[in-house]
């Protein structure tokens, strides 16, 4: 039976990034939690396709793709200054983080549409 499917809905994520590498975002994932986040995965407790999402780290770093597509130039997350984007749908179910320094300090507040339960 399929679940109501709300707007609005999101989630706060906060983590550390350790090493210098690529951090995959999964927003839409209904069978995992930040309870099983991975050195280089990392999931929301609402899983969500995000329309609005708004980032700030505490060192420069990259958003080198979107739903697998990745970026002919990477968009570039500036130390300590928000970034933000608002789209007219929500399309977002995926992005990889790029980090430049250790130990970054990382966070994304998103809202979007709840995944549809598909049983």
């Amino acid at each position: 039976m399929s679940q109501p499917v709300a707007e609005g809905i999101g989630d706060n994520k906060e983590v550390g990034l350790a090493t210098i590498q690529d951090y995959t975002f999964q927003f839409n994932d209904r069978t995992k939690t930040s309870a099983d986040d991975t050195e280089t995965t990392r999931y929301p407790d609402i899983p969500v396709v995000i329309k609005d999402y708004a980032i700030r780290s505490d060192q420069t770093c990259q958003i080198v793709s979107v739903n697998g597509i990745e970026f002919t130039d990477p968009i570039t997350i500036v130390v300590n200054k928000l970034h933000k984007e608002q789209l007219d749908t929500p399309t977002i179910f995926q992005m990889v983080i790029r980090t430049q320094t250790v130990n970054t300090n990382f966070k994304i507040r998103f809202r979007g549409r709840l995944v549809e339960d598909q049983h």
